[in-house]
């Protein structure tokens, strides 16, 4: 989730509770089985799709996205934003390393997201 800590810090950690309370709302409607989806700390999930490709996980992105959509709809105040990545791997392959690479890619749209507002708020202030 991006946001989490400001939300905390600006509005109490029960403000930031709801919210990740709502991140496992929407993961739970958008994850079937065997998929499985999981809090790993703090602002940070995980959804393991055994036996799925890159397109399934793309696929999968795209619904949470619209699930996140839906429930920033039913909720006033704090909207749930995320940064994802993903990454897919062969039989034999290293979880370790296939959660890294996931991993790298949540930080990367992470921090395009982060750039972008950043360049959006600068403009604005002109």
């Amino acid at each position: 989730m991006n946001g989490l800590k400001a939300v905390n810090d600006e509005h109490g950690h029960a403000a930031g509770d709801a919210m990740l309370r709502r991140m496992g709302e929407v993961l739970t409607k958008a994850v079937d089985e065997p998929a499985c989806a999981a809090r790993i700390g703090g602002d940070e999930f995980m959804v393991l799709l055994p036996g799925t490709d890159e397109r399934g996980a793309l696929a999968l992105q795209e619904r949470i996205l619209s699930l996140l959509e839906l429930n920033n709809q039913f909720y006033p105040g704090h909207s749930l934003h995320v940064s994802m990545g993903h990454a897919s791997g062969q039989e034999g392959s290293s979880v370790e390393a296939i959660v890294q690479r996931a991993d790298q890619a949540m930080y990367a749209e992470k921090a395009r997201i982060y750039q972008t507002k950043e360049r959006d708020r600068r403009s604005n202030a002109v």
